[in-house]
């Protein structure tokens, strides 16, 4: 018979283990759910900003920066296109077949390439001034060998077409944009503009997917100079082949607008490529004539002469005893080469720039007269022009002055100017008495102080200075055609601890045409001329000469009437 039989109960083990795989499962469960609560709701915003950082980018582009040109609107300095190159560390592939790649392309050490394309950096810049066929080319090899993780950035690099032109005035900029020195400094915040905030969206694999502009930039404003660069390429290549010609250590040459105050050229034999400027030394990038003081020698008659001629103190056909050695406070004081001039009119002392008359003009002029003119003339002061690094010079109050500073102060001993200065104040006296601003930016409002000097004793130096071209120390600073006025200096040298130096000198002349209606005023200094017979006159006059003659061909000036 069949009989049904009745299941067995299942054993307490059983049911005791099915019962903690159940629990496991569940807490199994419930961590799962607690995590994705934990990363959905609690942390959401922290992973989200940690996946914009990995796939996420802002950048802040800068825009084209602004031009400079000279003001014949020559390009001295100019944006071109370019590309910036960084590399993303963690999203990369391939780094060895992108090191080929880079070294080939950029010429970068190999060292070099692997510390930027090894880094733990989501960002890292590799080249901020790539020109575009050559980006263009790095990112076509790099995707043919799927190696992803470098990042191309539209930028602009900047260019410097004329080289080494005007390079110790224009400057530079750095990697990221900035003015360092120079034009480039001083107008940096005009030039450089404001920047565009771009953000980025990138894949994993390091590609960019989506570029999207945040917040539109403005492009830099252009600055154009009082310059005119074919005037500075002949002041450069003539100041250059004097210093090697008279065997000097440096020149410098400044032609100036005497009415404006505008610079046309300020022109140094020291100069660098502005397109690689990472190869010059400090010494080249020197601006000399706003920041190298010199004592200026018997330049600084003038202003002497015209102290005195405005106080009354002398008279042009007054004379003097212009023998060698002048005796003040027990100090000689000797004429160029010891020369005995014997009686001698005022107005030799000016032509033939005879010491001992001159130390006898000052002494009967005084400390303060002598000062106060120094003073109106901006010596002692910055000139304000816009060119970072100037230096006010050396003129002390003349409640320190002993007769000696008085008399080797009117003979350009024991003062100390800039090139800039010492051309200003020429100015003064070619225009009639006006102390200008220079200034080398034509946007720079041209001003022109109250009156420094008298236009009548201005006048007469001026017919004086004539005088030196036609027949006195400044001969070799002729100019066909035309009535030059000038200046010749020598300055002894001092040096620390040794005092004057023989043989060592500062050589000018400083000068301004047409004699009658003066446009430019062009001053030449060389720092110690190592030639025999070293002067003014026979060394920066000569410069002067060659300098101005360029200067009527190229303006095309019109030679004076007889």
């Amino acid at each position: 018979m069949f009989r049904y039989q009745k299941p067995s109960s299942p054993d307490a083990s059983v049911v005791r283990r099915g019962r903690v795989v159940l629990a496991v499962l569940a807490v199994c469960a419930l961590a799962v759910c607690g995590r994705l609560v934990q990363l959905q709701i609690v942390q959401h915003a922290s992973w989200r900003a940690a996946a914009s950082s990995s796939q996420e980018r802002t950048f802040e582009l800068m825009p084209r920066r602004g031009s400079i040109l000279d003001r014949n609107g020559t390009l001295l300095a100019f944006d071109v296109k370019a590309t910036a190159i960084a590399a993303d560390g963690f999203n990369m592939t391939k780094p060895l077949a992108l090191a080929d790649i880079l070294v080939e392309e950029l010429g970068m050490a190999r060292a070099e390439v692997n510390d930027v394309l090894y880094r733990a950096s989501y960002f890292t810049w590799i080249d901020r001034g790539v020109d575009l066929e050559t980006a263009q080319r790095i990112q076509h090899r790099a995707a043919e060998a799927g190696a992803y993780g470098l990042i191309f950035i539209d930028t602009w690099k900047r260019r410097y077409p004329q080289g080494s032109l005007a390079s110790n005035l224009i400057g530079f900029v750095g990697l990221d944009g900035a003015g360092l020195e120079g034009l480039e400094l001083a107008y940096d915040e005009s030039l450089r503009g404001t920047p565009t905030e771009v953000h980025v969206l990138q894949g994993a694999d390091g590609r960019t997917y989506e570029t999207e502009v945040v917040t539109e930039g403005e492009e830099g404003r252009d600055l154009v100079l009082s310059l005119d660069a074919s005037l500075q390429f002949a002041c450069e290549e003539e100041i250059a082949a004097g210093v090697d010609e008279y065997r000097a250590s440096a020149g410098m040459a400044i032609v100036l607008d005497p009415l404006t105050g505008e610079v046309l050229a300020m022109a140094q034999d020291r100069t660098y490529d502005l397109n690689r400027f990472w190869s010059s030394v400090p010494a080249d990038r020197r601006n000399l004539a706003v920041t190298y003081m010199f004592e200026p020698g018997s330049v600084f008659k003038v202003f002497a002469g015209v102290s005195a001629l405005q106080a009354g103190v002398v008279d042009v056909a007054d004379e003097f005893d212009g023998d060698d050695g002048y005796v003040v406070s027990g100090h000689t004081i000797h004429n160029a080469d010891n020369w005995d001039f014997g009686r001698v009119t005022f107005a030799d002392v000016i032509k033939d720039s005879i010491n001992t008359g001159m130390v006898q003009v000052a002494l009967g002029l005084g400390e303060d007269r002598l000062h106060e003119t120094l003073l109106a003339c901006g010596f002692g002061q910055l000139t304000g022009i816009e060119l970072p690094g100037e230096v006010d010079g050396i003129l002390r109050s003349p409640d320190r002055w002993t007769p000696l500073d008085l008399a080797s102060s009117s003979i350009g001993q024991s003062i100390a100017v800039t090139g800039i200065q010492l051309a200003c104040g020429v100015a003064a006296v070619a225009n009639g008495g006006d102390r200008i601003n220079p200034r080398i930016v034509l946007e720079t409002a041209s001003t022109r102080a109250a009156e420094a000097l008298s236009a009548a004793d201005t006048a007469t130096m001026r017919r004086l200075m004539v005088s030196v071209v036609e027949s006195g120390t400044g001969v070799l600073a002729a100019v066909d055609g035309f009535a030059v006025a000038g200046k010749t200096g020598t300055a002894q040298k001092a040096e620390p601890g040794r005092g004057y130096v023989d043989g060592k000198y500062t050589t000018l002349f400083a000068g301004f045409f047409p004699a009658e209606a003066p446009e430019v005023v062009i001053l030449v200094m060389l720092d110690e001329p190592r030639v025999a017979h070293a002067g003014g006159g026979s060394t920066a006059a000569p410069i002067f000469a060659r300098i101005a003659e360029r200067l009527v061909l190229y303006a095309q000036m019109v030679p004076t009437a007889n």
